[in-house]
């Protein structure tokens, strides 16, 4: 049973129980004396506490407005119907108390469902922390490991491109030295992930970043038969930001929605500002037509050795995340109508905007 239908059932049993307790007091006579309307009267709580427990104060106050509004003509003898016995002040007062119980009680429900949520939120954010400072510091380990011998071997390619002026040897030292520069690049990326070295920021368009990914990664596409798009639906300010790392962020991103579908597929990437987006209006969603995340898996992939891929870490999201949070922004999942997922960055405005509109 789901709970849309769950709470159409408890919705229905409810006003069965009003409209029976109902029934009981309308035909209880005046010749059985003030005690079966005073018990009925009293059952009437019972499924305004129920309607309460179940939708807060909306339901508790909606249920007793109903019970108001039947005990009302039997109460004052309105519409024909004979009045309960019971004194004017006592019924006045049992009124007051079914709106009163009725809207209290549910507000006590709605803050302690607040608190719940509240407290399981941070129960989520200290779990991702405690990974996050685990993986922070096997990363900056490893980092450090294999940092020195990388400056030895491009010590040594730099020798050997010194010692060949022209030919095949030469362009084979190059080629070292270059890769040698790309991978200690990314290690201090990791560095910088496990907060042991600051972030660089500079001025950036992320509409822009986002087109350098889209670029880099078309051919790729193309030959996986993924249409790749990237959609610019509003002009982007230029904002103080570490380009380099949320290129990788991007990147990650494009790849995951492109390695869900392995037989073609589609993958489009939005980018603009979201004038209703609050705090953080500036965007930049990731859509793809792959399986989707499930919703019980929404909150754990972005968990450091989570993964729904076969042979994947489990850290690109987790990292991914990280930068963005640096940032002040925010990496979540929506909904979208390619019917995959759609993984959505959100930037604020007002941290350090550097110029006009791109």
């Amino acid at each position: 049973m789901t709970a849309t239908s769950a709470g159409r059932t408890r919705a229905a049993l409810i006003i069965a129980v009003i409209a029976a307790l109902t029934a009981l007091h309308y035909t209880a006579g005046h010749e059985t004396g003030a005690s079966p309307h005073q018990l009925v009267r009293r059952l009437y709580y019972f499924p305004i506490l129920a309607a309460a427990w179940g939708w807060g104060a909306r339901g508790g106050a909606g249920a007793a407005a109903l019970v108001i509004a039947v005990y009302l003509p039997h109460a004052f003898g309105l519409f024909g119907v004979h009045a309960d016995p019971a004194s004017s002040i006592d019924k006045v007062a049992e009124i007051l108390l079914y709106g009163g119980i009725g809207a209290l009680v549910g507000l006590f429900v709605d803050r302690e469902r607040a608190i719940s949520e509240e407290l399981r939120r941070s129960q989520d954010v200290l779990v991702q922390a405690e990974h996050q400072a685990a993986m922070g510091f096997l990363t900056a380990g490893l980092a450090h490991e294999i940092r020195n011998p990388l400056g030895a071997i491009r010590g040594a390619a730099e020798i050997l491109r010194e010692q060949h002026e022209d030919g095949p040897s030469r362009r084979v030292a190059q080629v070292l030295v270059r890769e040698t520069e790309r991978l200690n690049g990314v290690l201090t990326r990791f560095l910088r992930f496990a907060g042991s070295e600051p972030s660089g920021r500079e001025a950036a368009n992320l509409s822009d970043v986002a087109a350098d990914v889209v670029e880099l990664v078309t051919a790729e596409a193309a030959q996986r038969g993924i249409e790749l798009s990237h959609v610019r639906c509003s002009a982007t300010p230029t904002a103080l930001l570490d380009s380099a790392r949320l290129r990788q962020v991007l990147l990650n991103l494009v790849l995951n929605a492109m390695q869900v579908q392995p037989e073609g597929g589609s993958v489009r990437v939005l980018t603009g500002v979201d004038s209703g987006g609050g705090a953080r209006p500036l965007f930049v969603r990731v859509q793809d037509a792959g399986p989707g995340v499930p919703a019980a898996d929404r909150g754990a992939v972005f968990h450091p050795y989570f993964s729904t891929r076969a042979g994947g870490t489990g850290l690109g999201l987790a990292i991914s995340r990280r930068v963005v949070s640096e940032h002040g922004g925010t990496l979540t999942i929506e909904e979208t109508s390619l019917g995959g997922a759609c993984f959505a960055l959100r930037l604020p405005l007002d941290r350090g905007t550097a110029g006009g509109d791109t």
